[in-house]
Protein backbone atom coordinates (compact mmCIF):
# COMPACT_ATOMS: atom_id res chain seq x y z
CA UNK A 1 0.00 0.00 0.00
CA UNK A 2 1.30 3.54 -0.90
CA UNK A 3 0.43 6.95 1.64
CA UNK A 4 -1.97 8.00 -1.00
CA UNK A 5 -4.31 4.89 -0.84
CA UNK A 6 -4.08 5.19 2.78
CA UNK A 7 -5.17 8.45 3.02
CA UNK A 8 -8.59 7.09 0.77
CA UNK A 9 -8.83 4.24 3.02
CA UNK A 10 -9.18 6.27 5.49
CA UNK A 11 -5.77 7.04 7.62
CA UNK A 12 -4.88 9.77 8.80
CA UNK A 13 -1.32 11.66 9.83
CA UNK A 14 -0.25 10.91 13.46
CA UNK A 15 3.03 11.43 15.16
CA UNK A 16 5.67 12.21 13.12
CA UNK A 17 9.55 12.11 14.26
CA UNK A 18 12.98 12.41 13.09
CA UNK A 19 15.04 9.68 11.87
CA UNK A 20 18.05 9.00 11.00
CA UNK A 21 18.89 8.69 7.13
CA UNK A 22 18.73 10.75 4.07
CA UNK A 23 15.66 10.55 1.64
CA UNK A 24 15.95 12.35 -1.63
CA UNK A 25 13.76 15.54 -1.54
CA UNK A 26 12.81 14.73 -5.17
CA UNK A 27 10.74 11.34 -3.79
CA UNK A 28 7.01 11.44 -4.22
CA UNK A 29 5.56 11.23 -1.14
CA UNK A 30 2.43 10.15 -2.23
CA UNK A 31 3.93 7.19 -3.92
CA UNK A 32 5.88 6.07 -0.80
CA UNK A 33 5.09 2.81 0.77
CA UNK A 34 3.18 2.38 4.15
CA UNK A 35 5.15 -0.24 6.76
CA UNK A 36 4.36 -1.29 9.94
CA UNK A 37 6.28 -0.52 12.69
CA UNK A 38 8.47 -2.89 15.10
CA UNK A 39 9.78 -2.43 18.31
CA UNK A 40 7.86 0.52 21.10
CA UNK A 41 5.46 1.34 18.38
CA UNK A 42 5.03 -2.69 17.30
CA UNK A 43 1.83 -2.78 14.79
CA UNK A 44 1.55 0.82 14.16
CA UNK A 45 2.14 2.08 10.24
CA UNK A 46 4.31 4.54 9.27
CA UNK A 47 5.81 5.94 6.01
CA UNK A 48 8.88 7.70 5.73
CA UNK A 49 9.36 10.99 3.71
CA UNK A 50 12.39 13.50 3.30
CA UNK A 51 12.85 16.36 5.68
CA UNK A 52 13.34 19.98 4.34
CA UNK A 53 15.02 21.16 7.28
CA UNK A 54 18.17 18.58 7.32
CA UNK A 55 20.11 16.23 4.89
CA UNK A 56 20.84 13.70 7.74
CA UNK A 57 17.95 12.79 8.64
CA UNK A 58 13.99 12.13 7.28
CA UNK A 59 10.65 12.49 8.99
CA UNK A 60 8.82 8.99 10.54
CA UNK A 61 5.39 10.10 9.82
CA UNK A 62 3.01 7.52 11.86
CA UNK A 63 -0.92 6.99 10.58
CA UNK A 64 -3.38 6.27 12.62
CA UNK A 65 -7.20 5.28 11.76
CA UNK A 66 -9.65 8.27 11.23
CA UNK A 67 -12.54 8.14 13.62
Amino acid sequence: MTYKEAIEQGYRDGDCMYTIGYISRKTDVLKQPVQIAGGRRKGQLYVEIPAWQTTKYHIRQYLVEAK
